[in-house]
C-alpha cells in the first residue's frame, strides 16, 4: 500500500512540474521529461511489471493532459519503456548513477524516436537532422541534467519508505526467523 500511494504521489507530482514549472524554464521549447524518470526509476529498481504499471498511468496522463491525437498512445510508449528498464533490476545499485542516467538517455532516444515516426515521419516531414538538432539532442540533455537531481531524490524515497517497510515486515514474519535459524 505504501508503494502505490508513493507512486502515484511521484506521478502525480512529476506532472505538475513537468507541466507548470518547467514550463517557463523551457530551453528552446523543450521542457524535462520528468515522467519518463518516474517511469524508468519504478522499472530500475522495482521490476518489469511495476515499470509497466508506472509507466502505463505516466503516459496515460500525458495522453489525457496533452489533448492532442489518441488516447493511449503515449501509455503504450512509456509503458514499453518501464518494461524495458525493469530488465535492468538485476544490476540495482543504489549508489550508482550513471547506469540509470544511461537507461534515461536511452529511453528519452527512443522514445523521441518513436513520437518522430509517428508524428512527423507518418505525414511526410523527412528533416530528421533538423528534428535531431532542434528536439532529440536538447530534450535529451535537458532531461539528464535534471535526472542527476530527480533520480537522487527517487532513490532516497525508495530506500527510506519502500524497501523500509518490506525490511520491516521480514523483520517482524516468525516464518522469516524460522527460516534464517534454519539455514
Amino acid at each position: 500500500m505504501a508503494a502505490f500511494l508513493i507512486f502515484t504521489i511521484e506521478i502525480l507530482v512529476s506532472y505538475l512540474l513537468q507541466s507548470t514549472v518547467f514550463m517557463p524554464l523551457a530551453i528552446g521549447d523543450v521542457v524535462p521529461d520528468l515522467l519518463l524518470i518516474v517511469t524508468v526509476a519504478a522499472g530500475y529498481q522495482n521490476s518489469r511489471i511495476r515499470g509497466m504499471q508506472v509507466g502505463f498511468f505516466c503516459g496515460l496522463l500525458l495522453d489525457i493532459g496533452t489533448g492532442g491525437g489518441v488516447l493511449g498512445v503515449y501509455a503504450l510508449f512509456y509503458m514499453v519503456i518501464g518494461y524495458f528498464s525493469g530488465h535492468f533490476n538485476p544490476y540495482y545499485v543504489q549508489k550508482d548513477i550513471l547506469f540509470p542516467l544511461g537507461i534515461i538517455a536511452g529511453s528519452e532516444f527512443a522514445l523521441c524516436s518513436a513520437v518522430y515516426v509517428f508524428k512527423f515521419l507518418i505525414r511526410g516531414n523527412l528533416d530528421f537532422t533538423k528534428y535531431v538538432r532542434q528536439i532529440f539532442l536538447p530534450r535529451i540533455l535537458y532531461t539528464i541534467a535534471i535526472a542527476v537531481v530527480y533520480y537522487t531524490l527517487m532513490v532516497f524515497l525508495y530506500e527510506r519508505v519502500i524497501n523500509r517497510k518490506a525490511e520491516d515486515e521480514a523483520f517482524l514474519a516468525p516464518e522469516s526467523i524460522v527460516n534464517e535459524e534454519s539455514k
